[in-house]
């Protein structure tokens, strides 16, 4: 057992090693959320649940110039209440977005981002946000998103906005 990083644990073997995990934290909307990510925590899992009637989650991903390299996933853990909505913008309305969240119900289809700021998970459209996936990676310029959601072909929950 070597113990190295802050830390993290790495258990190895002639097979190789096992037993590293990432950081995970839990993100509620029990009351309103409002908040500036930061590059320590890159790699992060980030579960969010929307369950709570009217209280959105706003998360501002760090500055793309001093970001490469860094990336966090997000999950919905939650069917999300009709007015509670997931909000994720680069804060920067010349900072952009690009890439995509695969619908797997039905037949794949693809929500699709080519250079928005603000991307935000609209409850208002639809609840049914629970096993949503996302993952944004940051080249030093642009965010770059990729996921997929279980959800029926043709419903809209991802809505993309150039203004940050």
């Amino acid at each position: 057992k070597v113990e190295m990083l802050g830390g993290v644990d790495l258990k190895g073997a002639s097979e190789g090693v096992s037993g590293i995990r990432r950081k995970v934290e839990a993100i509620t909307n029990a009351a309103a959320v409002t908040r500036t990510l930061n590059t320590e925590e890159s790699g992060t899992l980030f579960q969010i649940s929307l369950a709570a009637e009217d209280n959105d989650i706003t998360l501002t991903l760090p500055a793309a110039a001093s970001s490469a390299g860094v990336y966090y996933d997000f999950t919905v853990q939650a069917v999300s209440d009709d007015d509670a909505d997931l909000v994720i913008t680069t804060g920067d309305n010349d900072t952009d977005i690009y890439g995509g969240i695969i619908t797997l119900a039905a037949n794949n289809t693809v929500d699709a981002f080519n250079g928005v700021s603000k991307i935000t998970v609209d409850a208002d459209v639809a609840q049914s946000s629970e096993g949503l996936r996302m993952q944004f990676l940051c080249d030093g310029t642009n965010w770059h998103l990729s996921g997929h959601i279980a959800t029926a072909v043709g419903t809209v929950h991802l809505v993309g906005s150039a203004t940050a």
